[in-house]
Formats: C-alpha cells, sequence, structure tokens
C-alpha cells in the first residue's frame, strides 16, 4: 500500500510576505518623500525668518558683520538636494553683499523720513520759503528805475550804470538801514529748540552782565579802526555830527557843506549806503530820531530845519512858524522816549518842539543865554546850562524849574552830560564838574559841591557825552588838537592810553553806539574817527 504523505504549502503565505513587505516599503518611502518635503519647507522657513531678522537688525542698529550659516541636508532626493543647493548659493551670494558694505556705526540715526509721509508731521528744520514772489522783479534793473528820473538828470553817479535787481537794491538797503524782521527772514528755522535757545538769550545774559561791571581803570582796551566815511570823506572839511543809528548797525556822518551821509558799520571799509544834500544849508548838528526812522538837521544860518524821513526818502522843511525871537537851529536835542525836541534860542530861551509833529509846545526862559542842553536818561526832566554859570533842572511835565544851582567855579557853562547817577557840567575854563544826580535832586543847597573836578583839560569844553552804561564820560575841546579824554566811572580816573599816538586833530563831536561798543570822533579835517572799545561786546 502506498504510503500516505502530506505537505504544508507555502508558498502563497511567501507570495503574501513579500507583497506586504512591499506595501510597507512603498508606504515608507511616500511617509520619507512627504517628511522630506516637511522638512524642506520648515528650512525654507526658518531661511526667510532669518533674513528677515537680519534686515531688520541691519534697520535697528546698523550694518553689521554677519556670520554666514551653513545648512546640511542628509536627505537621499536628488531633486531636493539640488533645490537646497541653489538657495544655499543665493543666500551666499546675499552675504556676500552684505558683508561687502562696512559698517557704519553700532547705532546710526534712523532716516529722516521715515513716518513723515505717512503721520504729515515736518522732518528736520527746513528753510522756509517766500510766500509769493513777483517773477517780474527780477527783470527791472536800478540803471531801468534811475532813467525814469527826471530830476537831477545825470548827477545819480553810480546807479545810472547799475545792472543789479531794484528789488534787491531796496531790500539791501532797506535792511542796513532798520534791519530785517525776524519774521521775515527766510533763514528761520521752523521748529526751534526752545530749551537751546533760552540757554543761549540766558548765557549770553550772564555773560554780558559779568562784562559790564567789570571795566577796569587805568587803561582801556580799544583799537583804532578806519574812518565811518572812509569810502567818501566828501562831507566837509568839519564834521558837525558822527552819530550811530538807535537799532542798526548805520553810521551818520554830517558836515558843514550840508552833506549827510549813511554808512555801514563793519570796522572794515564802512561801506556808504546813501548821501543826502541839503543845498546852502551848512549843518551844525544832525541827530537821529529815537525811532531811528528820521535823521533832523539844523543850521546856524537858517530859523528853519530839515527832516529826512528815510522810510520813504524824502527831505521835509520845516519852518519856524512861532512867534519868538528864534533866529537858527543850531542846537538841539532829542529825548530818548523820541517825545520832544529842545531847541536852543536866544536870550535865555529853551523852546520845547512835539517830535511826532513838529508843532510848537512851550518855551522856558534862563536868566542868562543858554549854551548847552541835555534830557534825563528818563526823559523826564530837561538840564541846561550857560553864560553865569547856572545850572537849570527843568521838569517837562509841570514846565517849572525844579532846582537851580551854581556850578562851582564855573564862569560860564558850555557842555552838560546826564548819566543814570552822574552830572557833569564843563565850563569856558576846561574844567568838568561832577556831580551826584540823586543829591542835586533834593535841592538842599544853591551851592553844591561837586564830587569831582576832573582838570585834564585846559580849554574850553565844547562836548560832554556818557556812553550808555554810565561808565565811561567822553570829554572834549576844540580849540586844542588832540584834546580828547576818556574817563572812567565810578572811579573818576581818566584812561591814560587814550588817544594814543594818533592825532585827532580839533575834536567838533563825540559819539558813542546804542552798545558802547564803537565810538566816534568827528574832527576838523572830514574825517570821523572810529574807535572799537573791546570790553563792550554789542554794536
Amino acid at each position: 500500500m502506498d504510503s500516505l504523505g502530506f505537505f504544508i504549502d507555502i508558498g502563497g503565505q511567501e507570495e503574501d510576505t513579500n507583497v506586504e513587505n512591499d506595501q510597507e516599503e512603498v508606504i515608507q518611502m511616500v511617509e520619507d518623500e512627504v517628511m522630506g518635503a516637511k522638512d524642506a519647507q520648515t528650512e525654507a522657513k526658518q531661511r526667510n525668518r532669518a533674513r528677515t531678522e537680519r534686515s531688520l537688525s541691519t534697520f535697528l542698529f546698523g550694518k553689521t558683520v554677519v556670520d554666514t550659516d551653513y545648512v546640511h541636508d542628509d536627505g537621499n532626493d536628488t531633486e531636493e538636494d539640488e533645490g537646497i543647493e541653489s538657495e544655499n548659493v543665493d543666500e551666499c551670494e546675499d552675504e556676500e553683499k552684505e558683508k561687502d558694505i562696512q559698517p557704519i556705526s553700532a547705532q546710526p540715526s534712523m532716516p529722516d523720513d521715515i513716518f513723515g509721509s505717512a503721520l504729515g508731521v515736518s522732518c528736520g528744520k527746513r528753510k522756509r520759503k517766500a510766500a509769493w514772489v513777483d517773477k517780474e522783479d527780477s527783470e527791472v534793473l536800478v540803471k531801468d528805475v534811475t532813467a525814469t528820473f527826471t530830476k537831477a538828470v545825470g548827477k545819480h553817479g553810480e546807479k545810472e550804470t547799475s545792472i543789479e535787481q531794484y528789488g534787491r537794491s531796496l531790500s539791501r538797503k532797506f535792511k542796513s538801514v532798520v534791519g530785517e524782521p525776524t519774521w521775515a527772514s527766510l533763514d528761520k528755522k521752523e521748529d526751534e529748540d526752545s530749551d537751546e535757545e533760552f540757554l543761549r538769550e540766558t548765557t549770553d545774559l550772564v555773560e554780558k552782565k559779568g562784562r559790564l561791571e567789570n571795566l577796569q581803570k587805568g587803561t582801556l582796551q580799544f583799537r583804532k579802526l578806519k574812518d565811518i566815511n572812509y569810502s567818501t570823506h566828501k562831507e566837509g572839511a568839519v564834521i558837525r555830527s558822527a552819530e550811530f543809528h538807535p537799532t542798526s548797525t548805520v553810521g551818520m556822518v554830517a558836515g558843514n557843506n550840508g552833506t549827510v551821509s549813511l554808512f555801514q558799520i563793519d570796522g572794515k571799509e564802512n561801506p556808504k549806503i546813501q548821501t543826502v544834500n541839503f543845498e546852502n544849508f551848512p549843518i551844525k548838528t544832525a541827530k537821529f530820531s529815537a525811532n531811528g526812522n528820521e535823521i533832523i538837521v539844523g543850521s546856524q544860518h537858517h530859523p528853519h530845519f530839515f527832516v529826512y524821513d528815510m522810510m520813504i526818502g524824502k527831505t521835509i522843511k520845516v519852518p519856524w512858524t512861532n512867534k519868538t525871537t528864534e533866529h537858527n537851529t543850531q542846537k538841539f536835542e532829542v529825548s530818548r522816549d523820541g517825545k520832544l525836541i529842545a531847541f536852543i534860542g536866544r536870550f535865555g530861551f529853551i523852546h520845547i518842539i512835539s517830535a511826532r509833529t513838529k508843532e510848537f509846545l512851550k518855551s522856558f526862559k534862563m536868566n542868562d543865554s543858554c549854551q548847552a542842553l541835555k534830557f534825563s536818561p528818563d526823559s523826564s526832566s530837561l538840564y541846561s546850562t550857560g553864560e553865569g554859570g547856572e545850572v537849570y533842572i527843568w521838569d517837562l511835565r509841570s514846565s517849572a524849574c525844579l532846582h537851580k544851582f551854581a556850578d562851582s567855579g564855573c564862569l560860564s557853562g558850555t557842555a552838560v552830560a546826564v548819566s543814570s547817577h552822574h552830572l557833569a557840567i564843563g565850563s569856558s575854563s576846561g574844567v568838568v564838574n561832577v556831580y551826584n544826580v540823586n543829591n542835586i535832586a533834593k535841592a538842599a543847597t544853591a551851592y553844591p559841591q561837586p564830587d569831582k573836578v576832573i582838570l585834564n583839560l585846559t580849554t574850553q569844553i565844547e562836548d560832554l557825552v556818557f556812553n550808555p552804561t554810565g561808565e565811561i564820560l567822553a570829554m572834549s575841546s576844540m580849540e586844542k588838537e588832540g584834546a580828547v579824554k576818556l574817563v572812567h566811572f565810578p572811579s573818576t580816573t581818566v584812561f591814560a592810553n587814550f588817544p594814543g599816538s594818533f592825532n585827532l586833530a580839533r575834536a567838533n563831536s563825540l559819539s558813542f553806539s546804542p552798545g558802547g561798543g564803537y565810538f566816534s570822533v568827528g574832527n576838523n579835517k572830514g574825517a570821523a574817527n572810529l574807535y572799537r572799545v573791546n570790553h563792550y561786546k554789542e554794536y
């Protein structure tokens, strides 16, 4: 009998196992592909994030050297490797470009206009622009306007050939005489730091105050500059007035030939601004008005006087219409408040007129002929002296004589100067007596004794002038060459080094600038000498 046998067929199982293994391998490969794609996406996001962070750090802290990031990938996919390599090449190129840029600062300032356009905020300090400009102004020249003049044809000098724009010429002349208003300055900063401005102003005030308190006696620090009328010297042989403008750096020189010239005071060339001629009117006195808009001139040969309005460029003749015995207008003074003008008349009369309307107001009468007068600093009183050596103090409000006293040892008073604390009286003998204003105002006696007697000049005193701070008294005599002295206050001692070796000739006028920085002396050689007083830094 045949033997029976059996066997187990495992072939189907192997096939099933192989199929399962193949399916698992396929699933694994799919999963690997999915994970590889996710890793690639993650790396791309990280690179983009790193690039964004670098750009932000560069914007905030400046461009600095950044280390290169090396990205390693162990994936088996060829296409992904190629994509990663290309991205690495691009990143390396970007990093090389960043390395080529040298770092400027660890923390630079932000750009000027980052948020300004969005927020509407002005960035920085921009130069302002004119609100309106007439294009036709650039076509009008000075010579074109001069050609339209119907008077004095051919006598306008450089104006007839000047090719300067007429508008620019008017602007330059206005700024030199009046000054440029702050609201009209195009260079003014829109957003000015108030703290810096306050610090600057207070610092200047402290420095200025320190300077004003430290003027030393003995030796005066000064410099001789070019004459005020250096560019002309055509105002006449005798300079009667050499005055300074009250608000602008402008000087005025008037001579005996009836010519008044204005100059820009710069201490170097002092260029001429304008010349005004008064025909057949020899000038004895010329002064600026208190606000600086007018020039008032008087003569010893005429009863009328002239007023030149600098704002409109017009000369006005003011006749003497009141019924007085006035015969000339050679000596006068302008009050500091700009309200009154006092003229010296005949037979001891002093005539007061309105500085605004030029109308006669009232008269004062001295016992002897008046030869000199001066307003007080507050314009409430008027001091006068003359023959007989008496000094009068007039109250301008009540028109009464507050006090009268005899100047010690004086036969004839010829000059007066008043400051906040002192009264100086010059005499025909060359003596200058100095009194305390407060003591004189008490009217305790008609024969007060002077606090100081100055005997440095021996001929008749022609002019006495205090500087704006009252620390210097200038005195002069025209009867002797070089007879000019400066006196220090309150020590009342003369500065020994002034005027030095320079020959001032015969002095006819003295004047200080509003800030005390300049001092002028007009002489009989046609020159308005100019000095710089170094102690005072302001004009």
